[in-house]
């Protein structure tokens, strides 16, 4: 069967792939718990560590990645009732990164998931956005209901997305430790998963969403991935006694490299530098401090 592609709804960089028995999408145990705080209230996430003991399973779907493909994938199955196990070979949920900017299909689809509204109560709405060019020339400034009236942007945290969607799984849903080492399928068409601890489980489905370095995605036959050309800078800014910021989409666009920054919530601001560069790696910080000096004097 020939490979089919569906794009993420509210992760543009995904990609959903269905061939035969599988599935990619580009990212026993004892009881887990961590609370998370936000604004002022903390929930329990509930998940489960993989036992270090091989032992042999079977499972009618698995989902390979715990990571917001994964996640989603699993919580949209929970809610039509369809159980599944999720395998992830980090120790815990990976809540580093900075955030996602969500636009009205993104909502729709986390509504559709049932975490839409616990999510918009955390992050700030961005009612417009303004682009400029290096010498601080605005190039457009516009608000997004101005030009669709039915449209909703927030920049969402991703830690907060994940813990958010973790929270809507059973658990035992997640297994942590629980590297993939080697997948096969059996003569019968099941497909067999084993892990670094030795562990075998065997699965109708397996649906991969583990990442550009994918082992399922090698499985399945996918080409390598290619480096686009341009690297980038990201992070979150904390202001502990409130953000000074307008809540717009903010641009600056210079030659072979642009910036920008976002109101996240009342405390946080999302930023990032994207520069052109002709093989991975990263700029000296004397390099980045200019560029960013750069942008920071088109801003004021």
């Amino acid at each position: 069967m020939a490979p089919l592609c569906l794009n993420s709804s509210f992760l543009p960089s995904s990609l959903h792939y269905l061939h035969s028995r599988s599935f990619h999408c580009p990212q026993s145990s004892s009881g887990f718990c961590f609370q998370t705080r936000t604004r002022s209230r903390s929930k329990a996430i509930r998940l489960s560590f993989a036992k270090a003991e091989a032992d042999v399973r079977k499972e009618d779907i698995v989902i390979v990645g715990a990571g917001i493909a994964g996640l989603a994938t699993a919580v949209s199955l929970h809610r039509l009732g369809i159980g599944s196990l999720v395998i992830e070979q980090a120790d815990s949920l990976r809540t580093g990164g900075t955030s996602l900017t969500l636009f009205k299909n993104g909502w729709s689809v986390l509504d559709a998931l049932g975490v839409g509204s616990d999510l918009r109560s955390q992050f700030l709405e961005i009612k417009g956005m303004a682009v400029k060019s290096e010498d601080g020339k605005e190039l457009r400034s516009f608000g997004f209901k101005d030009e669709d009236a039915s449209q909703e942007v927030r920049a969402v945290e991703r830690r907060i997305l994940l813990e958010t969607l973790a929270n809507q799984l059973p658990p035992e849903s997640v297994k942590f430790s629980s590297e993939l080492a080697k997948i096969k399928t059996s003569g019968n068409g099941v497909t067999i998963l084993e892990l670094v601890n030795g562990t075998q489980i065997y699965a109708n489905i397996v649906i991969g969403c583990d990442g550009i370095r994918s082992p399922i995605a090698k499985w399945i036959g996918f080409s390598v991935p290619k480096y686009v050309g341009h690297c980038a800078y990201r992070g979150l800014g904390y202001y502990p006694n409130g953000q000074p910021f307008e809540p717009k989409l903010n641009y600056i666009y210079g030659r072979g490299v642009r910036a920008g920054y976002v109101p996240v919530s009342p405390t946080k601001v999302y930023w990032f530098i994207c520069y052109n560069n002709p093989t991975p790696g990263y700029l000296a910080l004397v390099m980045l401090k200019h560029i960013w000096m750069r942008f920071y004097s088109a801003k004021n």
